[in-house]
């Protein structure tokens, strides 16, 4: 799934040239802290914890991680839409956050694009559709014959979540019944799949791949190829699920208002923690695609949340998935 033209991204990589130099006269006078919008454990908080060690040894600060889980995202969304644009508190949102959550309430507690601005791409995650070992459920057939004569208990992290709306992707492909049950995030949810408490969760690559050596089959992971780490998976479509398209990305973003300068050294800093040999590798391992070139730009990140947010107004809607609250 092409989530930003090549156009847009070499426009936004023209305007970006001069950040390195302007990024310069700015730095953190304190602690910076990422704020992850769900629970611990999960793909979103791995990221977030991934580019914070990197990030401080390049601002020469203390770059921190405050997990505040709630309202699909909202929460933590809120409170960093709220805070001082100064450059000190961040979010590390992804799809859900600053494209699903404008289609799927109708009192959403922030506005993705004009309460941030945006600092740059983190990176962007496949899909993978996990069952329980102890389910007994060894193949899609299985599951679908499973969803059609019963109902299957499906993992999600609330409405709007990427949890979620791989649970309800899965269950419409599947063409049976679900009961999807609410977590605080993905680490919780897989922690119920490896239990038995839970038959489905369809959670991000960096997540659901270690969850594989464990209490989780997968059985399909999205994208237009298989996985590396787990080549013996089909895609979705490989696996007669076509329809199950979600690709995950997350990226930094600041308070609206926060200077420029601030910005650009900011989205230097994620620039720098994506050459850092230890992400290199878990991404690696994870099969998590780190942004290219223009792709980091704070411009790229803005573009990403217009186009998206609009690419997914209209699948939600053709999904008939009216708004709540």
């Amino acid at each position: 799934m092409q989530v930003i033209s090549r156009r847009a991204l070499i426009a936004a990589g023209s305007m970006s040239l001069a950040a390195p130099a302007i990024a310069q006269s700015w730095s953190p006078s304190r602690t910076v802290t990422l704020l992850i919008p769900f629970a611990a454990g999960g793909a979103t908080d791995v990221m977030g914890r991934l580019i914070a060690g990197p990030m401080t040894a390049k601002l020469g600060q203390s770059v921190v991680v405050e997990n505040m889980a709630g309202g699909s995202g909202q929460v933590a969304a809120a409170r960093v839409a709220r805070s001082a644009p100064d450059g000190h508190t961040l979010l590390v949102g992804h799809i859900g956050v600053f494209a699903l959550n404008p289609h799927l309430f109708k009192r959403l507690t922030y506005d993705p694009v004009q309460d941030f601005s945006p600092v740059g791409l983190i990176g962007t995650n496949p899909m993978v559709l996990l069952v329980s070992r102890q389910s007994g459920i060894t193949s899609i057939a299985q599951l679908r014959e499973r969803a059609r004569n019963g109902r299957l208990t499906v993992g999600s992290s609330g409405v709007g979540t990427t949890l979620h709306l791989g649970g309800v992707m899965t269950v419409q492909a599947l063409g049976g019944a679900g009961d999807l049950i609410p977590y605080r995030g993905g680490g919780p949810a897989i922690n119920d799949l490896h239990a038995g408490v839970l038959d489905v969760v369809v959670d991000q690559a960096i997540t659901a791949i270690p969850a594989t050596q464990g209490g989780a089959r997968a059985l399909a992971v999205t994208g237009t190829q298989r996985l590396a780490q787990i080549p013996d998976v089909p895609t979705a479509a490989e696996a007669g699920m076509p329809t199950l398209d979600l690709l995950v990305w997350n990226l930094l973003a600041a308070p609206r208002g926060t200077p420029r300068e601030a910005i650009l050294a900011l989205s230097d800093a994620v620039s720098f923690a994506l050459e850092d040999e230890t992400l290199k590798q878990r991404f690696a391992t994870y099969s998590a695609i780190a942004p290219r070139g223009a792709e980091r730009g704070p411009e790229a990140a803005a573009e990403l949340i217009r186009t998206e947010g609009e690419r997914w107004g209209r699948i939600l809607a053709a999904a008939g998935i009216e708004k709540e609250g």
